[in-house]
């Protein structure tokens, strides 16, 4: 999900007026040049007839129909009412047609029978602002341009020669940890000109505007719905250079299966929307529901808006299409961190040592120390450098001049080589495939209070040992999970933990990268105290370090930080431990394994010294089944005890 900033000179966002982009700019120019008819309409036979048609709209209950709805973006309200999503009164004709689809469609109707503009009117006519419904009131009523007193779909018609829309994909840019926008991912549609590159073509988006990048203020407004979204249009290169290049974002394109009628449908509605907006809602009205609009839009049967409801997440929205059989071709665009890093697999860490040196200017083309191996090996090592020198280019750590010259260098000496097949490139897991980010988990073992059975349930969206696919490798992202326990021995039934957010980042740092591994939680918890007992107390954990990945199969962690709980029952209400945790990390896309180690200290109780040692393991029986199990041995206030437990966990 991406927010966009309204800041200058940002390359990843758009601001108001950047909303009625290279696509929409296009649309502008041909309404502004066309001609008006100099025919004047006999305004009273125009008035009769307009009365005749909502009377036959009437009969036909178009009102009703689910295609308006979808047009309008209305959905059931209370009382057997209807509300439209969109908040903004451009959108609609008549006053109350936010919530009255028969008011709306016959004020669009009126609308429509208006006397053409003046030249130079600021105000557009509505045939041209609402090209999406003036088509299909003209299909329903069995209209053609000669019965409406301005041709306004000239404007649109001409526009949709220019685009001559070509394949339609549905872009998924992979999550992103780093930046609190990015940690569900994104979706986008990308339209393409036919017979014109791919990277020319027009991305069509939903965003919201907005100046804060972060903090509480941020996450509060994007949960109430405090931002304005906007469909932005924005060529693809420009995606490609923010996602994929300077974010370290993989891209997956699905091709759509639309035809040429579907197309125009999706582009019509597109159009009505144009510097429109609605109320963003992070996990709800988001840049993937929305766009979903477009997609029934073009093709009604879908009912897409109808199958997601709560929280929608970008991966949601690509199961949705894939299971509705929208999706033809999947199509991979690593980012340029994950080409340099396909690209050193084989490669000696003095090779790569070299690569580096030659892009930071250090060395030379000229120096190259490795001619005695085959030319397949050293064009995968003047491959790393190229790429790595677009990464650095990209992250603004050399300069264009830097890069232009030695791009320049590394390239020749590639070129002498002459033409080398390559290895393919190691697609990871397919993002369609992901589980299901809403769990529910049955739940045994034994605890402080001895044995236990239980019940727990994640909102969503996906835990460190679960299946990658769609996720970021070995990472964390899980939003209001809540574990019950009982203990029949005792009789007692017992809140374990609400986990309010859990964000684990560990980006595996090397020769080219350095990057920062961090944990985030923060809920309530059962916190052990002295007295072998536990206590409800509101936890709130962060630590910082780095990961390193010396085999594809094995990372390794160290982060340090400090673990607190809050409650009324601890001295100065907190129980604060600072210390560190270790780990790595072992397995596959069926069987994960993980090894870790924390110590903490409490500087406000010297007595408090806790230790944990604990394994972990996650068997994946199917895409949404997965068996669990975690054994630790802890140590608190000088007392050890074992725990262990096991889960069978369900993913929808």
């Amino acid at each position: 999900m991406i927010f966009f900033f309204k800041k200058a000179g940002c390359n990843f966002g758009f601001t108001r007026t950047k909303i009625a982009s290279c696509f929409f700019f296009i649309t502008i120019f041909f309404i502004s040049v066309l001609p008006i008819s100099s025919a004047e309409p006999n305004s009273d036979s125009y008035s009769e007839k307009v009365e005749f048609l909502i009377e036959k709209a009437e009969e036909l209950k178009l009102y009703k129909d689910s295609y308006w709805h979808t047009l309008l973006h209305y959905k059931p309200a209370l009382f057997s009412r209807y509300k439209s999503l969109v908040d903004d009164p451009k959108f609609f004709c008549a006053k109350n047609g936010k919530t009255n689809p028969k008011e709306e469609l016959n004020a669009t109707l009126r609308a429509f029978f208006e006397p053409a503009p003046q030249p130079g009117a600021e105000k557009k006519h509505a045939i041209e602002r609402f090209p999406g419904r003036y088509k299909w009131l003209c299909e329903k009523l069995e209209l053609s341009e000669n019965d409406f007193p301005y041709n306004g779909d000239v404007a649109f018609q001409n526009v949709l020669k220019q685009v001559n829309p070509g394949n339609v994909f549905l872009v998924f840019p992979s999550i992103y940890l780093k930046r609190p926008a990015s940690v569900f991912g994104h979706t986008f549609l990308l339209i393409e000109t036919k017979d014109k590159p791919r990277l020319t073509a027009n991305s069509i988006n939903y965003g919201a505007v907005t100046k804060i990048t972060g903090g509480p203020l941020y996450a509060i407004l994007g949960l109430v719905g405090g931002f304005k979204g906007y469909y932005g249009f924005e060529t693809y290169y420009e995606k490609i250079k923010q996602y994929s290049d300077m974010d370290m974002r993989d891209m997956w394109e699905y091709k759509l299966n639309l035809n040429d009628e579907e197309k125009e449908k999706m582009l019509r509605h597109a159009f009505d929307l144009a510097g429109i907006y609605s109320r963003y809602y992070f996990t709800s009205e988001n840049c993937s529901y929305n766009l979903l609009f477009l997609i029934e839009a073009a093709r009604p049967s879908t009912q897409a808006t109808e199958k997601l409801f709560g929280i929608v997440e970008p991966l949601a929205t690509v199961k949705l299409a894939y299971n509705l059989g929208l999706t033809e071709e999947t199509e991979y665009r690593p980012s340029a961190y994950s080409k340099v890093e396909n690209g050193k697999k084989n490669l000696t860490l003095k090779q790569q040592k070299y690569i580096k040196d030659v892009c930071f200017g250090k060395k030379t083309v000229q120096d190259f120390p490795f001619s005695e191996l085959p030319s397949e090996k050293q064009a995968q090592i003047w491959n790393t450098a190229s790429d790595y020198l677009s990464s650095l280019l990209n992250n603004r750590k050399i300069t264009s001049d830097e890069y232009r010259a030695r791009f320049i260098s590394v390239l020749s000496a590639r070129r002498k080589l002459g033409k080398i097949e390559e290895e393919n490139f190691e697609m990871p897991e397919d993002p369609k495939k992901a589980h299901g980010s809403k769990k529910l988990a049955l739940t045994g073992g034994n605890d402080v209070n001895g044995g236990y059975c239980g019940m727990e349930f994640r909102l969503c969206s996906h835990e460190q040992l679960e299946s990658p696919a769609g996720f970021s490798e070995n990472s964390e992202l899980a939003f209001a999970d809540v574990e019950v326990r009982y203990n029949p021995e005792k009789n007692d039934f017992y809140l374990k933990k609400v986990t309010l957010l859990s964000i684990l980042s560990l980006p595996a740092s090397d020769m080219f990268f350095l990057n920062g591994a961090s944990q985030l939680l923060t809920g309530l918890e059962q916190n052990p105290n002295k007295d072998e007992k536990q206590d409800l107390a509101w936890r709130f954990k962060f630590l910082y370090g780095a990961s390193v990945r010396p085999a594809e199969w094995l990372q390794i962690y160290l982060m340090g930080g400090a673990d607190t709980y809050f409650s009324p029952a601890y001295r100065y209400g907190t129980d604060l431990l600072l210390g560190g945790e270790a780990g790595f990390i072992a397995g596959n896309n069926m069987w994960k394994n993980k090894i870790s180690a924390s110590v903490m200290q409490s500087p406000l109780d010297i007595e408090h010294f806790r230790t944990q040692f604990s394994a972990d393991t996650c068997i994946f029986l199917s895409q949404n089944m997965a068996l669990k199990g975690n054994y630790s041995f802890n140590m608190d206030y000088g007392k050890y005890r074992h725990e262990w437990s096991f889960s069978v966990n369900a993913y929808f």
